[in-house]
């Protein structure tokens, strides 16, 4: 793109054409040529009548906009653009459909005016997702009127979210040069921006507190599902992070991107029975060519990218699969153009990434697919909502990059003790020292999300109130930098960055904060937002300007003398330019020199020799002072953008400051106790979980009435599985999903809502909990259930944790009891993980007979007559009873399906007897 066609704006929904400089260009042509002063007067003015910073002195005039409207027509058949004979089309819709047989699987917006434009296929689908008026255009003479539908460009960010949410990639085609330029020639429009689901940077289409993850993956076996061979790159591109790591096996693949909740999936053409065994709901995998992928290419594009001779640096060296999966990502990327093709430390360098972290699965807690469901860590099970999740329960981050990262530590554990000892000292200091958590939190809570807006910078995206919010953001690093003193010595090393406050960056907000008005307007392209003082230029313009407003003034008041209208007022009109207006009574008293412009409902327009001259000035003049500030905006912006990773990484050490915060208030406002942590050893007590009195980190927020009654348990030393018996609704299930729920939060570092605990480090947590089919995958629920038992048996040790709810209920009562045994047998023999069997078979309380490892433990029921009430206390012993009739009648079934029941009960247990 060549320095003239480059659009002023690097944000695509702003236009220049429209919202920017060049509008006024539409007016007079300027003929006199002392109009064009030159930059060395402009400066001595500025030295003559020097201006403070008081902000701009640019006023915002009166502008009137015609509405517009478009009148729906029939449409002929034309439903896609294959249809049509490329030479029969107008011009315009001849490159429309040029573009989209390069964009065959992205919704073309194409920029038409104040519209960005949809035509034939994509018309008809863009007017059924948005629920737009499907209208037409002329084709052509032999075309006649083909589907169109559109959108305002000033409103584009919020409809492309809309389409982005749908899973849906969008090309962006906008005017590539000025308008007033072409004199009815066809204007030069190009694909600008392309957007996809996981390349998307406009904060509108994010959600603060989570990442918007892109995954890239790369299968190298043909072999069975087990021992397919994987690598895997993901990227946040709002961010900048970058991860990859490899495996093996499909179903390890698929946890992982389960888990990452990737936003689009790429990889090169994969085996159709591969694809068909990798269950991925409600995503697609975008197949693209190998060549991205491919061994060499990989290496070259990340040794380009970030300016490397040699990859083995960054941690690739083990890990082919990885780095290509890495190279793959990053093609796509240049494809789709959120970064431009240079180099990572090129000034002009777009969304910025960080080096590729490589991870290693066994650093860190290993938690399934199934687990996060039954655990509902992020949203609930039974209707898919944040609120009521254990994030939600937990978060008290008071920024986005502090949600994101408690996100992340939740998905990612640790199972190093000292990683783990860090972060509890920490919150153990904010929860003793209460006044400075408040100051903490209290620095923390406007603050912007530096991560994002300093990746926008980079990609040129920024607007001036995102270069004000990252200013302010960066002026608060010295302040909490003065708090950390009082916190421990043993911190993490992410909190370095927040010790040692890069200059840089303080001189950096300084600057922002010296030239940026401090309310600037949202467009940047017209002007007001670069204080006086700062550009002798810009400056000499302003005076320049100031002069034409007093002679604005002045031959307002002349025209008034000589007219003796005294209503007479001198307006601006966007189209129109300056023009005199006075109302439809007073226009036969106008002046001869006068000459009509425009005839309204209520009043007439009118301009003069002198007004029409000088308005070809100012207009000048608006030109130069706005395309000046939009220069001095963009070189501060691309100076921004250079500080991003230094800006990135302040923002991470926020981040975790945020979430430790968090913790220490939730954990000073709930009474939470710090466990102690026993690490991974082969002595007895690596396998102790001795919890007094815990609770459910959830469910007692969620209690109003009344109280949460505390359950302890003590496993993993002489006890490896737990039999647990009662009623439903007595809370079982509870009592399995908070004993891992504690230990999650032990483990990324936080306290826990119990009296006292030892906790030792779980390689994994396995979860069954409840049961659904599957249809799509032709699978019953028992199917399901047998599926999810089987992985937890293959997968689970000794050191795991393994949490099971209602084993063999799916079949025949005996078939069901076998199988609960023996997996309760095999659990404890065989593998000895530390587990909790919640069941109805009270058959299974004799398995303590035979294995010493096991104990019996029953809920609390108190009985009152024909009535229960359930004491949700699990103590020692085995429970005789199921409570199912007198569950159903609380629950509200029928009086005689009720008596019934117990007819048939006694009519079954004295044949048993028998």
């Amino acid at each position: 793109m060549t320095a003239e066609s480059k659009p002023l704006q690097g944000d695509f929904f702003i236009n220049p054409e429209e919202e920017g400089v060049t509008k006024t260009s539409r007016k007079t042509p300027v003929e006199d040529k002392d109009y064009d002063i030159k930059d060395e007067d402009l400066t001595k003015d500025a030295e003559l009548r020097p201006r403070k910073k008081n902000g701009s002195n640019t006023k915002n005039k009166l502008v009137f906009k015609e509405p517009n409207s478009v009148k729906p027509s029939n449409l002929p058949n034309w439903s896609h653009h294959s249809l049509v004979e490329l030479e029969e089309l107008t011009p315009a819709l001849k490159h429309y459909v040029e573009l989209k047989i390069k964009n065959p699987k992205r919704i073309l917006l194409y920029r038409l005016g104040d519209f960005f434009e949809c035509f034939f296929e994509d018309a008809i689908q863009l007017s059924q997702l948005l629920e737009l008026t499907l209208t037409g255009k002329d084709g052509g003479k032999n075309i006649g009127r083909v589907p169109m539908a559109g959108i305002p460009h000033h409103a584009a960010e919020k409809y492309c979210s809309i389409l982005i949410q749908k899973g849906l990639s969008i090309a962006i085609c906008d005017q590539l040069e000025s308008v007033h330029n072409k004199e009815g020639k066809l204007i030069k429009r190009g694909i600008t921006r392309i957007l996809t689901p996981g390349t998307v940077i406009e904060s509108g289409m994010l959600q603060a507190k989570k990442n918007n993850w892109l995954a890239s993956i790369l299968i190298e076996s043909k072999a069975n599902n087990d021992s397919l061979k994987w690598g895997l790159a993901s990227a946040d591109i709002s961010t900048g992070e970058f991860k990859a790591e490899e495996g093996e096996g499909i179903n390890s693949l698929e946890q992982n991107l389960l888990t990452i909740e990737a936003s689009e999936i790429v990889s090169e053409k994969l085996d159709p029975d591969i694809l068909k065994n990798l269950k991925l709901k409600h995503i697609q995998v975008h197949q693209l060519s190998k060549t991205s992928f491919s061994l060499p290419e990989a290496e070259s594009i990340i040794k380009k990218h970030y300016q490397l001779k040699a990859i083995q640096g960054i941690g690739f060296k083990e890990s082919q699969l990885a780095l290509r999966a890495a190279g793959g990502l990053i093609g796509y990327l240049y494809e789709t153009n959120p970064i431009q093709k240079t180099t990572f430390k090129s000034k002009n360098n777009q969304a910025p990434l960080e080096v590729p972290k490589i991870n290693f699965p066994k650093n860190s807690l290993f938690i399934d697919a199934q687990t996060r469901r039954n655990l509902e860590i992020t949203k609930t099970q039974r209707d898919g909502k944040f609120q009521g999740s254990f994030l939600w329960a937990i978060d008290r981050t008071l920024t986005a990059m502090g949600g994101r990262c408690i996100r992340q530590w939740v998905d990612n554990p640790l199972i190093d003790v000292n990683k783990i000892l860090q972060r509890q000292n920490l919150i153990t200091v904010l929860v003793s020292n209460r006044a400075l958590r408040i100051t903490i939190r209290g620095l923390l809570k406007s603050m912007g999300d530096l991560e994002r807006l300093a990746g926008r910078a980079g990609a040129g995206q920024a607007g001036a109130r995102e270069l004000i919010a990252i200013a302010e953001g960066l002026e608060r690093l010295p302040q909490l930098s003065s708090y950390l003193n009082e916190l421990p010595k043993n911190l993490p090393p992410w909190f370095t960055k927040l010790q040692k406050i890069n200059p840089e960056l303080i001189d950096l907000a300084k600057r922002i904060k010296d030239e940026l008005i401090d309310n600037p307007p949202l467009n940047i392209t017209e002007g007001g937002i670069i204080y006086d003082g700062v550009d002798p230029i810009l400056d000499g313009l302003r005076n320049q300007l100031d002069d034409q407003d007093k002679w604005l003034a002045n031959q307002e008041k002349k025209e008034r003398r000589i007219s003796r209208i005294n209503n007479l007022k001198l307006q601006y009109h966007r189209t129109f330019g300056y023009f005199l207006s006075v109302s439809k009574s007073k226009a036969h008293d106008v002046p001869s020199h006068w000459i009509r412009r425009q005839t309204l409902a209520n009043e007439e327009r009118f301009v003069t020799p002198d007004l029409k001259a000088k308005e070809g000035k100012i207009f000048q003049l608006k030109i130069k002072s706005c395309t000046r500030e939009y220069e001095l905006f963009c070189k501060l912006r691309e100076l921004v953008g250079i500080h991003a990773p230094a800006i990135r990484q302040s923002a991470k050490a926020i981040a975790g400051l945020d979430v430790l915060a968090g913790l220490a208030e939730l954990a000073a406002t709930n009474n939470y106790c710090p466990p102690t942590i026993i690490g991974i050893k082969d002595d007895s007590d690596s396998r102790k979980i001795n919890i007094k009195e815990c609770r459910h980190p959830v469910v007692e927020q969620l209690l109003v009435e009344e109280l949460f009654q505390p359950n302890s348990i003590n496993l993993g030393n002489k006890t490896d599985l737990i039999i647990l018996t009662g009623p439903n609704a007595s809370g079982k299930s509870c009592f399995l999903r908070q004993i891992g729920l504690i230990q999650l939060l032990t483990q990324i570092g936080s306290w826990i809502p119990a009296k006292k605990a030892n906790i030792s480090i779980a390689d994994k947590i396995f979860t069954r909990v409840g049961a659904v089919d599957d249809l799509a995958a032709g699978q019953s629920t028992f199917m399901v259930e047998m599926a999810e038992t089987a992985f937890i048996l293959n997968q689970a040790t000794k050191n795991s944790l393994v949490l099971l709810d209602e084993i063999g209920r799916g079949t025949s009562t005996f078939d069901g009891l076998s199988i609960a045994w023996s997996v309760s047998e095999f659990l404890a023999r065989s593998i000895r993980s530390r587990t909790i069997f919640a069941t109805h078979y009270q058959e299974l309380n004799a398995l303590s007979e035979s294995l010493n490892n096991i104990s019996n433990f029953q809920v609390l029921v108190k009985e009152a007559g024909e009535s229960i009430s359930f004491l949700h206390k699990v103590i020692p012993g085995a429970s005789n009873r199921s409570y199912g009739i007198e569950v159903a009648r609380l629950a509200g079934v029928p009086i005689p399906v009720i008596q019934r029941a117990r007819k048939v009960l006694n009519e079954l247990e004295k044949k048993n007897k028998n």
